[in-house]
């Protein structure tokens, strides 16, 4: 059996999607945040296979410590495989540590796979011959990779899903059927992301997949616009043996790509929260319909206290060509029918989707004016949509000059969409949407011009929900102050907390 290092590196330090005019390089994730769940998933499944297996969770680290990280666990644990999570921003980190690798460590195999890798496999191959590259779901394909690489005469054709270099030849198997009883797969290995003690939050998938095809996102690459669900028996053991092992976990976020596709399926699953009193609270993220009265009744019955909805923009226009297959009588039907539960949701932007211009920027606007009137969200960022490699977006940039394959081999930043607009304008857009709409930027004075008449449902807002005035407050300093005299309030703040 072979030890196995699976490493996801660092993201790049400069997010443009979440980028401003103040602050253009944008948000880094933070520590304690959301974790991959590919990584925990392939974790439990080697080591079912008696595979010796360590992991090393490190997107919210800087370049320098990730680096480090990993060489003096390659060297202390001496693996035999290292197997890189390659996202689109974490690429740049991965290709340093594979080539430090290969050239200081030539006997240690190196795999990579993830949503990037399974896109541009071609491409990173032929950067990196001595990598094989795991296409789209990774369990049974990387255990069997795992066993058969030490074998001597070891056919590597015979293995589905996988590419690499035989000579001067790049040799693609045969696609690797998607694993089709999520059942059998082991609960993902979340231990690896609760060994700082501090964690409270735990992610959960209940299905993979989604049939939808939005022109930003890349997912159908891997899951073929194919919803596979796991059993409500199943999800609700992994979540009792969470709860058993960490009591301390107080929040489940939810990641399916369609939570709701499927009420009677949610329902489902609430009923059973309901019934073994579970003491948790859940979010999750779902599209605008379909959506029951009945099944938002279980949510909150089930403890969901957030829910978070994909729009991405208010224009029925550039719904249509973005493929959301909503409209925005959806939209307000959708926020109608959560009017009547405590649930907070939240109804995701994206600025710079193709057609965009200040015409429908306003338009959104309008929008989520009109839906806040209804059941109130409360926004303080939306994002600048961003080039990913294997969508329909990529392949408008691609056609219109603005990028091309070598791109993603560069040390550059993961790229916004500028075809139409801009990165200036783009962030132009960005301002004027949020002083429509951001509740931060009401207290500012293009802020509050824009948002005048939405005072008496901000007030009800801030009345019901007193927690978000700190908040808000905290930010509006965090602007203003210099950081040192910004923490040392805060400091203050918590000793008298």
């Amino acid at each position: 059996m072979a030890k196995i290092l699976l490493v996801s590196t660092s993201f790049e330090s400069i997010s443009l999607v979440t980028a401003s005019e103040k602050n253009r390089t944008g948000v880094k994730i933070p520590p304690n945040s959301h974790y991959p769940l590919g990584i925990a998933f392939l974790h439990s499944s080697l080591e079912s296979k008696g595979h010796t297996v360590k992991s090393l969770f490190l997107n919210s680290y800087g370049y320098d410590d990730c680096f480090k990280l990993v060489i003096e666990t390659v060297q202390s644990f001496k693996p035999d495989i290292v197997g890189f999570q390659m996202l689109t921003s974490n690429r740049v980190s991965s290709y340093h540590l594979m080539e430090y690798i290969h050239k200081n460590h030539p006997d240690i195999k190196i795999a990579i796979g993830g949503i990037h890798a399974t896109i541009m496999y071609r491409q990173l191959l032929k950067k990196f011959p001595y990598a094989i590259a795991i296409l789209g779901e990774g369990e049974i394909t990387f255990a069997e990779l795992a066993e058969k690489w030490f074998q001597p005469n070891t056919d590597l054709n015979e293995i589905d899903g996988i590419a690499f270099y035989m000579g001067d030849s790049l040799v693609t198997t045969k696609t690797r059927k998607l694993i089709e009883n999520l059942d059998d797969l082991p609960f993902p290995k979340h231990d690896i992301f609760f060994e700082d003690g501090k964690r409270t939050s735990v992610c959960l998938l209940t299905t993979r997949g989604c049939p939808f095809a939005c022109s930003f996102c890349c997912l159908d690459v891997i899951s073929r616009k194919k919803v596979r669900k796991r059993s409500i028996a199943n999800i609700i053991a992994e979540i009792e043996w969470l709860i058993s092992k960490y009591p301390r976990i107080t929040d489940i976020w939810i990641h399916d790509d369609t939570f709701f596709i499927d009420n009677e399926r949610v329902i489902e699953f609430c009923d059973e929260v309901i019934k073994r009193k579970l003491k948790v609270s859940f979010t999750c993220s779902g599209r605008m319909k379909p959506l029951s009265e009945r099944m938002i009744k279980k949510l909150e019955q089930a403890n969901f206290k957030k829910v978070l909805l994909g729009l991405e923009s208010g224009d029925e226009g550039i719904l249509k060509t973005s493929h959301k297959m909503i409209t925005q009588t959806d939209v307000i039907n959708a926020f109608t029918l959560f009017s009547k539960s405590k649930i907070s949701i939240l109804a995701f932007l994206i600025v710079g989707l193709p057609g965009e211009n200040i015409k429908t920027i306003l338009e959104t606007a309008r929008l989520i004016k009109r839906v806040q009137k209804i059941k109130y969200v409360y926004y303080n960022d939306v994002s600048v949509l961003a080039i990913y490699p294997g969508t329909e977006i990529y392949e408008i940039a691609k056609k219109n000059g603005m990028i091309d394959d070598s791109y993603w081999l560069t040390d550059k930043p993961n790229p916004i969409f500028t075809v139409e607009h801009s990165e200036k304008k783009l962030l132009y857009f960005k301002r004027i949407l949020l002083n429509h709409i951001s509740l931060d930027r009401f207290f500012t004075p293009a802020g509050f011009i824009a948002q005048f008449f939405m005072m008496p449902y901000i007030i009800r807002y801030l009345a019901a929900n007193k927690n978000i005035v700190k908040v808000v407050m905290s930010r509006k300093l965090k602007e203003i102050l210099p950081a040192k005299v910004f923490n040392l309030i805060k400091k203050i703040s918590y000793s008298f907390a």
